[in-house]
């Protein structure tokens, strides 16, 4: 008989409680799966379709602004990147001090571009540059053009108006994914309760036709690795084998011999009794018990004639 699995998929889950309402729909009674059951099983359907739902929505809410985010995030990190690259030039060609740096939080000895390639490193990177450039401008400094700190700053605060959009859904996402999540023990501690009544209420059936209608109930069998798959034939009754045979005719065996082995015995004994008896009363017990035991009888008759 092949062993049952709950689903493992919410669609699954989904398919379940759906095949069950169906299946219940169709019976007089509560005699397979109780009302109390069946009411359960229709409410929490309900809630878990309306969070699935929740979560898919927003999920795809998600992937949608993720790519206008993306080519935001990949703007303002192109402007950013530009702007340190012509102060450190400048700073090169000595038109600006290299102690300057100092004010963007940017080494003096080094030239490479900080890291950029987060969106949190962007956000933290552009703050410094906007303010390192506004401080550099108040104490008397010419400001840098292509591109200029103004266009830059645009590209940025865009940036950040749209991370805060994408954070935004990422928390919407977790929130409704974690509501999917705390709802699937008690759908399966459901789904497994009314297997147990189906699959009890169905005990009496032959293999075949039990597996066949648990499965009309939405109840979910997996055949083992080699395992015989059932067939209208595993119904049938099943002939009796050879070895069964057997072991009936040596049980017949068992139960005769003691009671022949009694039968000799006893005619050796009596035998025995009879031998202070004349010849002709011998020869004549021994001729009446002819029918009991025809080999004794012959060996004892033989026995007897040499005897005397």
């Amino acid at each position: 008989m092949p062993y049952r699995r709950l689903p493992n998929t919410d669609q699954a889950r989904l398919r379940t409680l759906r095949a069950i309402l169906g299946a219940s729909a169709t019976q007089q009674d509560d005699s397979v799966v109780s009302y109390k059951s069946q009411l359960d099983a229709k409410t929490l359907l309900q809630n878990f379709e309306h969070a699935i739902s929740l979560y898919q929505q927003m999920y795809e809410r998600q992937i949608n602004s993720n790519k206008d985010f993306q080519e935001v995030f990949q703007n303002a990190k192109l402007y950013l990147s530009h702007f340190i690259q012509v102060l450190n030039m400048s700073i090169i060609r000595g038109e600006i001090k290299a102690e300057i740096k100092q004010l963007y939080h940017l080494p003096e000895d080094a030239y490479s571009m900080p890291n950029l390639s987060s969106a949190d490193a962007l956000v933290e990177a552009g703050a410094y540059i906007m303010e390192g450039e506004a401080k550099r401008i108040r104490l008397g400094g010419t400001p840098l053009y292509n591109p200029t700190i103004a266009k830059v700053n645009v590209h940025y605060d865009i940036f950040k108006e749209y991370r805060l959009n994408q954070l935004s859904l990422q928390q919407n996402t977790q929130r409704y994914a974690a509501q999917v999540n705390s709802m699937r023990e008690a759908v399966d501690t459901l789904i497994a309760d009314i297997w147990n009544q189906i699959e009890t209420r169905f005990l009496s059936l032959p293999p075949y036709q039990r597996l066949e209608t648990c499965k009309s109930w939405g109840v979910i069998y997996y055949y083992r690795r080699g395992e015989a798959l059932l067939t209208p034939a595993d119904d049938l009754p099943k002939p009796q084998t050879e070895l069964q045979k057997i072991v009936v005719s040596e049980e017949i065996k068992i139960e005769i011999e003691p009671e022949t082995a009694q039968q000799e015995h006893r005619l050796f004994d009596e035998s025995e009794q009879q031998d202070s008896a004349p010849v002709h009363s011998k020869i004549h017990t021994l001729l009446h018990k002819k029918k009991r035991n025809r080999t004794t009888v012959q060996s004892s008759l033989l026995s007897l004639f040499f005897n005397n």
